[in-house]
């Protein structure tokens, strides 16, 4: 496992942003998902050192995170939400920097950190002043830092953040290309749905720094196989009505739609039987495709979603 959670709790004061958390980031790439003030970035932080633990313990590739924080830093790649440039460095002077700063000589952190400014489309850039660098490129330069001295395991708080769509495009290629390696597990945390379902295999559903579900995406999505996209005409309320006797919960999908799942066990003969039974006509009848935002919303709430 590369992170391992037991009753693991930070608080600021007397507000709990991660609430005695027990969860387990199998090595691969792992989605941390929540809507925004969900405890995504304390619960990282958490574990790098940079805020005290209130509770609980927790082991980053085996190691203690109380107790051994400077080896787990050697190990670790971060690209925090924020920035955390230094003004008057060059690109490759910040990343030469954050390589020295993970105990690599200053020639291995230079011709290393050449590479991965090529390897994150900073490479023509290299040389000019960091606050100079717009939004995006902001984002690409933290991201070479986290990857100059090759670690083990990468964390990325949201990393699209502030990117126009293709700089948010190119980042989620680079992230699918550092997972596909196998070398270097990954933690993702964002709201946002789509890059999760794109570049992860696993998901760690959080919220009001609780834990909701950790699962593979595929099982999170198969677990609404029994969703159905139905329209009828006719006697609507009627129709929901004899649906909800039978024991289905509905959901509205747009004016016309509703999304119908059904209990365990059984199949779409109770979407015929209410039909027939309340004189309306079923004009559709589709497995509901289910992405990971249904999902999430189906959890946590649609207030929540914060998309």
């Amino acid at each position: 496992m590369s992170v391992i959670l037991e009753d693991f709790t930070i608080s600021y004061g007397k507000y709990v942003a991660v609430d005695a958390m027990t969860a387990a980031f199998p090595s691969g790439s792992t989605g941390l998902l929540g809507a925004n003030g969900a405890g995504k970035s304390s619960l990282i932080k958490g574990l790098l050192g940079l805020v005290p633990l209130a509770g609980g313990r927790a082991t980053i590739l085996g190691r203690d995170v109380a107790s051994e924080r400077k080896a787990i830093r050697q190990m670790i790649g971060y690209m925090p939400e924020d920035d955390c440039l230094i003004p008057g460095l060059t690109g490759i002077g910040m990343v030469q920097y954050a390589g020295e700063l993970c105990g690599m000589s200053g020639q291995d952190a230079i011709q290393r950190g050449h590479e991965v400014l090529f390897m994150v489309g900073l490479g023509e850039a290299r040389y000019r002043k960091v606050e100079s660098y717009s939004s995006g490129m902001r984002q690409r330069i933290k991201m070479a830092q986290a990857l100059v001295h090759d670690p083990k395991l990468l964390f990325l708080d949201e990393p699209t953040s502030g990117m126009d769509p293709k700089g948010r495009q190119e980042m989620l290629e680079l992230i699918q290309t550092i997972s596909s390696r196998g070398t270097m597990s990954i933690v993702l945390a964002t709201h946002i749905l789509i890059d999760v379902e794109r570049t992860c295999e696993r998901a760690v559903i959080i919220h009001r720094g609780k834990l909701i579900k950790e699962e593979s995406i595929k099982n999170l999505q198969g677990s609404y196989s029994g969703t159905y996209t139905v329209r009828v005409e006719g006697n609507r309320d009627s129709f929901e009505k004899k649906l909800k006797q039978a024991g289905c919960q509905i959901e509205p999908n747009g004016k016309h739609l509703m999304d119908v799942s059904l209990p365990d066990g059984a199949d779409t003969q109770i979407v015929l039987i209410a039909a027939k039974d309340s004189g309306a006509t079923l004009r559709k009848l589709v497995p509901s495709v289910q992405s990971l935002e249904d999902v999430f919303v189906k959890m946590i709430g649609d207030e929540h979603a914060n998309l």
